[in-house]
């Protein structure tokens, strides 16, 4: 397994292991822009993108966070055009109702990347 980010109380746990990277925990870092700029440059030159699966798991991301997992997206979405397989999995709890229309409005934004939202039980 190839750990990117350790969980801490402000950073999210970020692995990838047997063609997935996961993404789960809180995102509320004070420099969302330096963190995501060093884990979008490490997935870019690390991790093979022709089989991927990219699985959210936040509890919780701040605005500056978005924007950074946004342009992950964009990434993704361009690998996909490419004609690689590429999918996401967007999961939220139905704790966090406004992670589910988080994952909604991400989905719109990359349309026809192929994205899941699926609920998992608190």
């Amino acid at each position: 397994m190839l750990v990117f980010s350790e969980q801490e109380e402000r950073f999210p746990l970020i692995t990838y292991d047997d063609n997935t990277l996961t993404i789960e925990g809180r995102s509320f870092m004070d420099d969302a822009v330096g963190f995501y700029r060093n884990i979008l440059a490490r997935i870019k030159n690390e991790l093979p993108t022709d089989h991927l699966l990219t699985v959210f798991n936040l509890e919780y991301f701040n605005t500056s966070s978005s924007k950074c997992i946004l342009e992950i997206f964009r990434f993704l979405y361009d690998q996909f055009e490419q004609g690689k397989d590429v999918r996401v999995e967007w999961y939220y709890s139905e704790r966090f109702v406004e992670m589910h229309e988080a994952g909604e409005d991400y989905k719109d934004l990359v349309d026809g990347l192929p994205f899941e939202i699926i609920e998992i039980e608190a």
